[in-house]
């Protein structure tokens, strides 16, 4: 009995002590306000009134170094780029002796060349144009009627040849030149008429031996009109005889007068008789001289890959090493289109075994000579120096 009637009381003694226990209201209000908690508010005003900012100066700190950074990387971009330009400018070309040894294999052996004896002139139907059906391009070969007669340059060129004339053809195309890959002209008649040109050619000759008409007779190289090369005449060997080169594509036109310097020496061709002292120029890599015996500057080169013969054809020369500084030279039909483009340091050729490679500007020029020559007996060639 007395055991139940405690444990009320127990229990209310400890609720008692509890609130004993707990700081009443009237503590907290009386203690001194540098004691009191800060409120959350408060806090919040402190915290963003302590948060750090950039200043101006560290602002354009930041700024000049992200330039810096910029400025570094940059270089190296374009560098990557021109990397994958120049291997599908190589592949281009690989593309091309694979064509070239396809040809042969249909035609017994034998190479395609600039054209056959015409009307007037030479049916100068180029390599290029007889190469597109080994290049996938049996398209445009089907355009092109190969028993019409082209005709003088100095006459228009046959209606029936127009549309396959401006077929622009990707494999013939450098990604590094920066021409458009068709070019209208004016024929003599005064119409225009759309042409696509090639960055590509072929192996007129070393120059050395001075046939530089397609027409006037057989040259030391594998391409001229009515040639019957086959591989059994390259006494060279493939592997030591270059069968395509590159080069760049003018921007078309002609020009009375023509600044000097490293851009339009590599565009435009002068206009000069090719007489033993201009050729020493040359060789001498005299500008200068060159520049004074000029009548005048033609940009068709390689602007035509239709036609063989034409000043702006896509036959090359190996009188002048890769991206020389001097211009090339065209005199009529007659024409010196060297090595060009935009690689730095060099250009590239295709071998007649079907290899590429890249020649620097600095190559020997006896070595240059003897890659461009098919029998002329030499031990060593750019092939020796890979």
């Amino acid at each position: 009995m007395s055991r139940t009637l405690n444990a009320p009381c127990s229990l209310r003694l400890t609720e008692t002590s509890v609130q004993r226990a707990r700081p009443s209201s009237n503590t907290i209000d009386t203690m001194p306000s540098d004691l009191q908690p800060p409120t959350p508010k408060l806090i919040a005003a402190d915290a963003s009134r302590s948060r750090p900012g950039f200043t101006l100066v560290e602002l354009l700190v930041v700024i000049a170094i992200i330039g810096i950074l910029v400025g570094l990387l940059l270089p190296a971009v374009q560098a990557a780029r021109e990397a994958a330009r120049r291997m599908s400018c190589s592949n281009n070309l690989k593309q091309v002796g694979l064509a070239l040894h396809n040809y042969a294999s249909t035609y017994r052996e034998h190479f395609p060349n600039a054209g056959f004896d015409g009307i007037g002139y030479p049916n100068d139907y180029s390599p290029m144009a007889k190469l597109l059906p080994y290049l996938e391009k049996a398209d445009v070969a089907n355009l092109i009627d190969f028993s019409v007669q082209l005709g003088h340059p100095r006459f228009d060129l046959p209606d029936a040849l127009h549309e396959a004339a401006g077929k622009a053809i990707p494999t013939y195309l450098c990604p590094s030149d920066p021409e458009p890959a068709t070019h209208t002209i004016e024929m003599p008649s005064g119409a225009p008429l759309t042409i696509a040109g090639t960055n590509y050619g072929m192996n007129h000759g070393s120059g050395m031996d001075k046939m530089f008409h397609p027409s006037f007779g057989a040259s030391d190289g594998l391409c001229w009109v009515n040639a019957k090369i086959r591989f059994a005449s390259l006494l060279d060997g493939t592997t030591h005889t270059i069968a395509f080169g590159e080069t760049i594509r003018g921007p078309g036109g002609t020009l009375t007068d023509l600044a000097e310097n490293r851009n339009t020496t590599q565009r435009y061709r002068a206009s000069a008789n090719t007489d033993d002292t201009l050729l020493a120029a040359l060789d001498a890599k005299d500008t200068d001289y060159v520049f004074a015996q000029s009548t005048g500057w033609n940009g068709g080169r390689h602007l035509y890959w239709l036609r063989g013969c034409d000043p702006n054809g896509p036959l090359l020369c190996g009188r002048m090493g890769p991206n020389s500084p001097v211009p090339d030279i065209a005199n009529r039909s007659a024409k010196i289109n060297s090595v060009r483009s935009y690689h730095p340091g060099g250009g590239m050729v295709c071998l007649a075994d079907g290899s590429v490679q890249f020649v620097t500007d600095s190559v020997d020029i006896n070595l240059w000579h003897a890659s461009w020559t098919r029998h002329g007996n030499e031990v060593q060639s750019i092939a020796s120096q890979q």
